[in-house]
């Protein structure tokens, strides 16, 4: 029997083996369908197919709906399982047995399928109750069948489900987290974006750390705020002592938590979760007590303190598996961002208050300073390069008799008052001054009662800048009259003697309190005369006399750059030049960031010369610049992570590319396949290939927009990273109008929408014909406004699209579309950039086109977003409509990088007209245009043949693809399509094949040969399809590989070949060309777009 031979046999599946023994074990004589051995032939079909379909498939038999269902559906169910097998589904599912009942009854009065997607219902596993979101479809048996019931198939969405809304869940907590301005704020931020969430988060409680009486706040944590039903259930304890000295299972558990800086969980069965924290969320969400919360520590990174304990309630109808943890380690991760960000502001406001209280403090020393100057019998003055007097004391006025001014003077004013003889002598110093040496001379004021002046000694010196330039000219000016007058006079040279002094004492005084360190090196001893506390500070040293100073104190600079110090002092003994350097100590210096680093110092050194003009000894300040050199490095490595950052995102788009088009190409080329046995099995199969054939239009559809979805996301990236380009080439403009024709005319006819397209007056009037367009950016921005306007079109009563092509000399904008709202021309960088590659001159035109539909209409309020990243016309566009609100944004975008604009016309619940137009100029016609004239391509009957001469050949091809899948389906598609395919997993195999063919020139090779149809030697062979990513040889590398061999003689004749890659970026489409492919094709690509091309490179390879 029938039967037996079902159950007898073996799956090959342990687990299915052991279902039908199961099946077989249960005493169907007692059910209302009967024994086993009396089914009919159509259920143990039907049994036979279920079994072996890896989803959860239900057969709802007889009038009491007896279940009969498969091992996938016995996992589904869990503990129901086996008790549900073969028992009516009122006995075995009593709390779902209405609802089936409901579907049941509609499907049977209606007699079609019913379907249900996203159906959540609570079912019992490992004894506790879970939320299940399961979607089914019900198909009832045929009324002229022997059999009486229904067939269901399920599918388990709870991961995917549950997943999107904990995505939810975290995007609403960052965007929260960004409004916090601090600490404090930002915990109530936190709880205040959960309590919206209450399916994911049941409660939550937030405790941040209280210093005690002795300032510590590392083992006090007081709370914060809460989510839940604390009102009813009080917390357990405001503040946390986690000193670990408490033996309460909570506090034990909390005090983990902040040890291990790792979230602990708190269960109810242990002890460790109070009742009341478990109460609190039978208000929220499933309205169940929680048994679970996650104890997450919140800090900024893994090597600073917990800055928060937040206890979040585990939903109370999920498990705290793998998925979880990772959500909660997103979570964590988020705030500790935030909060890394917070402390990083509040750590710049102490630095900057820090700052200013230095900066008051120099005020004061400069303010006690110019006091000092005040009381000062030395005339002390400093100029600026252009000799205008910046500042000086009262003695300098009272020397000098030069009147102070409060009005503006002219340059070297001053200069007046200096004794007419000495003019020459004042500026011969200043210009000596000016080229960097100081200067020590004599000279006189004009005095009004003494003709003869009054005799003042000048000490002069340059003050530089860092970077060793001059920026003003200081000096004092000492009254030696009375020397001049009576040189024999002691008392007077004593009384000279002692100025000079005390001007040394407050010199020393001076760089005594001074930040900047400053030592004298005598010449030749070599020995340090003198040097201020700075001085031994920088070096690490500590403080003694001068003259117990050694050469020990050079340990104090790192060894490495002793030889520039001695290459400086070298040169200054050569030349008398001051020089700067820039050098490490070996003391290390203690960085915003709390990290060591090297000290750093830069020198400023002046030679001192001896009447003679030989160097007696060295005078140098150092500034300590260490701020400034972790400043340079940390810009430095801010710049090489943004950059590697930006090359690795970079990789990223291309790689995730890459494998969704490699799915993609699956998909599409099995679906091909399936159109194409459609086609041919119509007659016999009737109406299941009609049904079939539109299940394949929905798979090609869902696609079709999978893969417009992906190609918006990688415009954006290139959008955003200013990478995308616009590659002008040679287009029939009509074509476009074709193509978008070819594109949504089926989808157009599905939907019952009357489909316009049209070329507008303007078209013939300007004799357009062939034009420079990136025709694929143009196709883009049309595909984003049909899909829309059909979209929003069919549920109206009237369904109609109209797509209108036209030209015009001068802007559209201002003159055809003028009633269009165009928006305001802008790109991501909110200035206007035109591509490069945009046609100009003197022949320039534009192209515009217009999309009308009949559908809903947009309010005036809503056109101002349309046109915005991310951004659709309502809330409700979304929910009802779908997609990701880039389209119309990238549109903008490309249309302004064409040299045009993009806009709209629209009355509710009349319609809508979007417009756009591009830049172009006339162009030659397009190459395959131009080869057709002159070489014969074959039919489009779908045969892969072409003519050579009148002499019909079959065109063979090799396919060099390393994935298994493709390479078999490709090669399948391309032999139904009649050409004799030959198949390599690589580059190298690819390369090795040629020996074989009519094209080799040299001696033949006992290398491996890919898989062919013969053996036979010479054979014939007209284009390679080469994919670009393989391993061993990648198809850009073989490419290469081939050309040099046609260089180096080892080949006959050009080998054509077809580059094929998911990567199609014109950046990578011209690393194929230069590499030596013939054209390209990108992935996923349908074999109706294929053959073309490799029959034109076919013909392109005979004729030449």
């Amino acid at each position: 029997m029938a039967s037996s031979m079902l159950f007898e046999s073996t799956s090959g599946s342990p687990e299915t083996d052991r279902h039908l023994q199961l099946v077989q074990s249960v005493d169907w004589s007692a059910t209302s369908i009967g024994a086993i051995d009396d089914w009919p032939p159509e259920l143990l079909l039907l049994f036979h197919l279920i079994v072996l379909d890896p989803q959860p498939r239900l057969l709802l038999l007889g009038p009491d709906h007896t279940l009969l269902y498969n091992e996938a559906y016995a996992e589904l169910v869990g503990e129901r399982h086996p008790a549900a097998l073969g028992r009516p589904i009122r006995e075995a599912f009593p709390e779902t047995y209405s609802m089936t009942l409901s579907i049941v009854d509609e499907v049977v009065s209606t007699g079609r399928a019913s379907v249900e997607k996203g159906f959540c219902m609570p079912l019992m596993r490992d004894g506790r109750l879970l939320e299940i979101h399961m979607s089914w479809i019900v198909v009832p048996f045929p009324k002229k069948s022997s059999l009486t019931g229904f067939s269901v198939i399920l599918r388990d969405e709870t991961e995917k489900r549950v997943s999107d809304r904990r995505l939810q869940t975290s995007h609403q907590l960052s965007m929260a987290l960004t409004m916090a301005s601090d600490i404090s704020s930002l915990w109530e931020t936190i709880l205040g974006s959960l309590r919206d969430r209450d399916h994911d988060c049941p409660f939550a409680l937030l405790y941040a750390p209280e210093p005690d009486a002795n300032g510590n706040d590392e083992l006090f944590f007081q709370i914060r705020g809460s989510v839940g039903d604390f009102e009813n259930n009080p917390v357990a304890a405001n503040v946390l002592n986690l000193s670990g000295t408490s033996n309460d299972r909570l506090n034990q558990k909390l005090g983990a938590a902040l040890t291990s800086e790792e979230p602990i969980l708190l269960k109810s069965e242990d002890g460790s979760l109070p009742k009341s924290w478990s109460n609190a969320a039978s208000t929220r969400g499933w309205k169940d007590s929680c048994t679970e919360a996650v104890v997450i520590p919140l800090q900024s990174n893994r090597y600073h303190k917990v800055r928060a304990l937040l206890v979040l309630g585990v939903a109370t109808r999920s498990k705290y598996d793998v998925a979880y943890k990772s959500w909660v380690e997103e979570m964590r991760r988020t705030i500790g961002n935030s909060i890394h960000s917070l402390r990083k502001k509040e750590m710049a406001a102490v630095e900057l208050a820090q700052r200013e209280k230095k900066a008051n403090n120099i005020s004061l020393q400069y303010n006690h300073l110019v006091k000092v100057m005040e009381l000062s019998d030395v005339g002390i003055f400093s100029c600026d390069k252009s000799g205008n007097l910046l500042q000086a004391n009262e003695s300098w006025y009272r020397l000098s008799s030069f009147s102070r001014q409060a009005k503006p003077v002219p340059a070297f004013a001053w200069l007046e008052s200096v004794y007419d003889d000495d003019k020459a002598l004042v500026m011969s110093n200043w210009n000596s001054m000016l080229q960097g040496k100081p200067v020590t001379y004599q000279m006189r004021w004009k005095h009004p009662e003494r003709p003869e002046g009054r005799w003042i000694l000048a000490v002069c010196l340059p003050v530089m800048d860092d970077q060793g330039k001059i920026t003003s000219i200081s000096g004092c000016t000492t009254d030696i009259d009375a020397q001049k007058r009576v040189e024999n006079d002691a008392l007077q040279a004593l009384q000279a003697l002692e100025r000079a002094s005390a001007s040394e004492q407050r010199f020393q005084r001076f760089s005594k309190s001074s930040p900047v360190a400053v030592h004298i090196l005598e010449i030749p001893s070599r020995a340090i005369s003198f040097c201020n506390t700075a001085w031994f500070d920088m070096l690490g040293i500590k403080p003694v006399p001068f003259d117990q100073l050694d050469m020990s104190w050079i340990d104090g600079i790192l060894e490495q750059d002793l030889p520039l110090l001695r290459e400086s002092v070298q040169k200054i003994l050569t030349t008398h030049e001051p020089q700067t350097t820039q050098f490490r100590f070996r003391k290390m210096f203690l960085s915003g960031d709390g990290h060591r680093y090297q000290s750093w110092g830069s020198s400023q050194s002046h030679a001192e010369l001896d009447e003679n003009g030989a160097v007696k000894a060295i005078m140098t300040t150092t500034t300590d610049i260490s701020h400034l050199k972790w400043a340079e490095e940390v810009q430095r490595s801010r710049v090489e992570e943004a950059l590697e950052a930006k090359r690795q995102n970079e990789v990223f788009i291309d790689m995730t590319s890459h494998e969704v088009y490699e799915s993609l190409i699956e998909m599409k080329s099995i679906l091909d396949k399936l159109q194409y046995s459609d086609e041919k099995a119509g007659k016999r199969l009737g109406e299941l290939v009609a049904s079939s054939a539109e299940a394949v239009n929905i798979i090609t559809s869902c696609s079709s927009h999978q893969k417009r979805i992906v190609d918006d996301l990688l415009t954006l990236s290139k959008l955003d990273s200013n990478l995308l380009q616009i590659n002008q080439a040679s287009v029939r403009a009509t074509s476009i109008l074709d193509d978008m024709r070819r594109v949504f005319e089926i989808e157009a006819g599905r939907a019952e929408i009357e489909l316009r397209i049209q070329a507008d007056p303007s078209i013939k009037a300007m004799n357009v014909d062939n034009v420079m367009l990136d025709t694929g950016r143009v196709h883009q921005i049309l595909i984003n406004l049909i899909t829309n306007a059909l979209k929003f079109t069919k549920d109206k009563p009237q369904r109609r699209v109209t797509i209108t092509m036209g030209s015009s000399e001068k802007r559209p904008s201002d003159g055809i579309l003028s009633s269009i709202d165009f928006a305001l021309p802008h790109t991501l960088s909110d200035t206007v950039r035109e591509s490069e590659a945009v046609a100009s001159g003197p022949e320039t035109f534009f192209i515009w086109f217009t999309v009308s539909d009949s559908g809903r209409g947009i309010k005036p309020d809503e056109k101002t977003k349309l046109f915005s990243r991310f951004q659709q016309a309502s809330p409700r566009t979304y929910s009802k409509y779908g997609g990701s609100g880039l389209g119309l944004f990238i549109s903008r975008e490309l249309a302004e990088l064409q040299g045009g604009e993009i806009g709209i016309a629209s009355e509710l619940d009349v319609g809508s007209t979007f417009a756009f137009f591009v830049k172009t100029q006339p162009a030659a016609p397009p190459i395959d245009q131009r080869l057709k004239n002159d070489i014969a391509i074959r039919p489009r009957s779908g045969s892969a043949q072409t003519s050579f001469s009148n002499e019909v050949v079959q065109i063979h091809v090799l396919v060099a693809e390393d994935n298994p899948t493709n390479q078999k389906v490709l090669k399948r598609q391309l032999t139904n399509k009649g050409y004799i395919v030959w198949t390599a997993d690589n580059g190298q195999e690819a390369v090795d094949f040629l020996r074989q063919t009519r094209y080799w020139n040299a001696p033949s090779s006992s290398s491996p040969l890919p898989s062919s149809p013969s053996t036979a030697q010479e054979k014939a062979l007209h284009v390679i399809l080469m994919d670009t990513e393989m391993p061993i040889m990648d198809g850009l590398t073989a490419a290469r590989r081939i050309r040099q061999m046609q260089r180096d003689g080892l080949l006959k004749g050009h080998v054509p070949i077809l580059s094929v890659s998911a990567n199609a970026r014109p950046e990578q489409t011209s690393m194929a060309m230069d590499a030596g492919m013939d054209d390209s094709i990108s992935k996923p690509f349908r074999i109706a777009d294929l053959t073309p091309k490799i029959d034109r490179l076919a013909d392109m390879a005979y004729a030449g």
